[in-house]
């Protein structure tokens, strides 16, 4: 099990003074900050069906028993300096172990209840014969601020714009790549996920590039991470976890805003006699309502039976944030929840997906990386709105025993 070989390195790692400190930390429950030295790219791991996420969300969009979070909008996130308990530890447990959908937690922990967390979670996942790299849930761990991170299943909004964003990035940059140094192409992999392990520190980005090259360790070069803008400080705690701790280059957020926020219909929504038709009746008029509401240039919502089932998109933004710059560049596609004039790129280098080493010696012109065909990420939030819809009106049903 994971949490057996970081024991295990942690028992023999060349680092022992300071693995005695964070050991010790855990045991009293105290902040240790990593030093510099450890601020490194270590490994990482490409899993085609894995994946990490920044979103959260009501426990009533899911089901999700209500003794475990607070009342408000969103599942309680705790300071950094509250020590965790019992019902934080059970709140992480249920996610993982029942995978209730769009949900996010952050739970301050010492890092020796992360492993225990971690390997119930495994040992639940072997004796019900889950794949442990099976996308969702998501478990990781963040050592610069002691939290450890749970996300459930995300919506087709989410994924699928990030999935577009990354093909038009990957179309631009091979392109340039195929006129001044073929050669390189094959060295930059994208990934559907990444999962990047540091001392204490585990992550998966929502889409990535690795550099690749021949004698050298694959290196993290960019990531995105794509969330609710109302997310936001959590966006950008990951992002630094990203950049400081796991050696990224260059982190990409996407920030979407739904207004309103979906919930799930209250106890009192009206009985639905026949699940399976309804589903198809509903399936249908999503797709009516999201022709009207294209015609007036804007992005949803669609509402059926009386109940929202997918907000307008009122925002989507992209930031490029590089390690040795204090602020990102931003480009604004939706905003007051109509479409901004595309720009022509949202601020990456063709460099960006190289080490300085290798850029220094291919010895090609630096280029910001084109955004054409950022049409086609329009494109994508049509469908993947419609399919957000129907899919959250499938798992109401699913969560009160109907289909």
């Amino acid at each position: 099990m994971l949490a057996l070989r970081f024991r295990h390195f942690l028992k023999y790692g060349s680092n022992n003074l300071w693995n005695a400190s964070v050991l010790l930390a855990d045991l009293w429950r105290l902040p240790v900050q990593p030093s510099q030295a450890v601020l490194k790219p270590m490994t990482w791991t490409s899993q085609t069906s894995r994946k990490r996420l920044k979103l959260s969300n009501s426990s009533e969009f899911t089901g999700v028993p209500s003794e475990l979070f607070s009342t408000g909008g969103m599942p309680a996130i705790m300071p950094t300096d509250t020590p965790s308990n019992d019902k934080d530890y059970d709140k992480a447990l249920y996610l993982l172990t029942q995978n209730p959908p769009e949900q996010r937690l952050d739970i301050p922990m010492p890092y020796s209840q992360y492993l225990q967390l971690e390997e119930r979670w495994s040992k639940f996942n072997a004796e019900n014969n889950i794949p442990e790299e099976k996308r969702y849930p998501s478990l990781s761990y963040n050592a610069l601020v002691q939290i450890a991170t749970v996300v459930t299943t995300q919506s087709a909004l989410h994924d699928r714009t990030a999935a577009a964003l990354r093909e038009i990035i990957k179309t631009n940059l091979f392109e340039y790549l195929s006129v001044h140094k073929p050669s390189e192409r094959r060295r930059i992999k994208d990934n559907a996920s990444t999962t990047m392990r540091e001392l204490r520190t585990s992550k998966d980005a929502d889409q990535s590039w690795i550099y690749d090259g021949p004698d050298r360790e694959p290196r993290l070069q960019v990531a995105i991470e794509c969330g609710y803008s109302e997310n936001y400080k959590d966006l950008c705690r990951d992002k630094n976890s990203w950049i400081r701790h796991l050696g990224a280059k260059v982190v990409i957020l996407i920030c979407l805003k739904e207004a309103p926020r979906f919930k799930n219909p209250g106890p009192g929504y009206e009985n639905i006699s026949d699940p399976v038709a309804e589903v198809k009746k509903m399936r249908q008029h999503a797709v009516v309502a999201m022709k009207h509401n294209l015609e007036q240039g804007i992005f949803g919502p669609i509402e059926y039976r009386s109940h929202m089932w997918v907000g307008k998109l009122d925002e989507l933004f992209v930031e490029v944030w590089r390690a040795d710059e204090e602020q990102p560049v931003r480009k604004w596609l939706i905003r007051d929840g109509l479409v901004n004039r595309l720009p022509k790129t949202i601020g990456l280098k063709i460099s960006d997906f190289f080490p300085e080493d290798v850029w220094s010696a291919i010895k090609i012109p630096d280029s910001s990386v084109p955004f054409r065909g950022g049409g086609d990420l329009l494109d994508s939030l049509r469908g993947s709105m419609h399919s957000t819809a129907s899919n959250r009106f499938v798992d109401f049903l699913d969560s009160l025993d109907m289909r």
